[in-house]
């Protein structure tokens, strides 16, 4: 993954630490579908962390925790 200023910002921010952690959970979870994407970037393809982070990180104004609500409720598995 390439990693741009704005990006290594948030990584590096206390901020975009508790978002990812939660985002791991999401990952980790049989809850969710957090499949991994191609990517040209990467031939292995981008995992859902990784490409939410970079999401997340273009737009830091966004309210983070509202997004990983939704993407919660967007990515749900029925049961």
């Amino acid at each position: 993954m390439t990693i741009n200023t704005r990006l290594k910002a948030f990584l590096e921010s206390e901020h975009g630490s508790i978002v990812r952690k939660e985002l791991v959970k999401m990952a980790m979870s049989q809850d969710y579908n957090t499949t991994a994407m191609y990517s040209v970037n990467d031939p292995e393809g981008l995992t859902f962390v990784d490409r939410q982070m970079r999401y997340m990180s273009q737009y830091p104004t966004m309210n983070h925790i509202q997004y990983i609500s939704n993407l919660k409720m967007k990515t749900k598995r029925s049961k």
